[in-house]
């Protein structure tokens, strides 16, 4: 039997799943780390609306905030899917 994850799913960003992150804003090397938190922001700021997932194509530059299982946080252009 084959399981096929809709299309939506695969698409999404969610709270706890794996990613790399790039720490030092994007000059260290990445390390796998799960997210347990998202937050849409104003351009640069920290803080924003909470949500429990966003999609991919929405998580570039500083506009996605995310919290990490490691007690860091990132910016959207620090992660990539795994």
């Amino acid at each position: 039997m084959i399981i096929v994850k809709p299309i939506k799913s695969i698409c999404m960003l969610k709270i706890g799943d794996s990613v790399m992150w790039k720490g030092g804003f994007g000059s260290q090397p990445a390390k796998k780390v799960k997210i347990t938190g998202i937050e849409i922001c104003k351009e640069g700021s920290k803080s924003g609306r909470q949500v429990d997932e966003i999609s991919w194509d929405k998580v570039d530059g500083r506009r996605v905030v995310v919290d990490l299982d490691n007690n860091h946080w990132a910016y959207g252009y620090q992660l990539s899917k795994i």
